[in-house]
């Protein structure tokens, strides 16, 4: 075999091996970023709901603290943002957010305080439960 077909077959396996090795490594990247985009579109969304889920046991709770269940329609929303957290949460977060759910209702059946008196034992850090 003379020596210029040699040349030639090895520049054009040389230059398919380098296409094939930059094709192969840009879709690596490209998947790899990918995940990485979905991992931080669930994290943000674990953080939403966590963030909803705080605000409105916060208000309920200043509200069992001051009155009464009047309306069990108020627990709706808590109830709904639980439900969430059950669909994409760990068992130990879901765990402590029905155990918050839980103390909200304990806390509405118990005696009523007064604003004021939440008020210093916000400021004192005492727990009200």
């Amino acid at each position: 075999m003379s020596p210029a077909p040699v040349t030639a077959l090895a520049a054009i396996l040389g230059s398919v091996t380098g296409a094939l090795g930059c094709s192969l490594s840009t879709w690596i990247a490209q998947r790899h970023q990918d995940r990485r985009d979905l991992l931080a579109k669930k994290i943000f969304h674990r953080e939403e709901l966590c963030s909803d889920f705080i605000t409105e046991s916060a208000r309920l709770l200043i509200d069992a603290l001051e009155h009464s269940v009047s309306d069990p329609k108020s627990l709706i929303p808590a109830y709904a943002l639980l439900s969430r957290i059950r669909l994409s949460s760990s068992p130990d977060v879901l765990a402590t957010s029905e155990e918050v759910v839980r103390d909200i209702i304990r806390t509405y059946s118990k005696a009523n305080l007064m604003p004021e008196e939440v008020r210093l034992g916000a400021a004192s850090g005492e727990n009200p439960l």
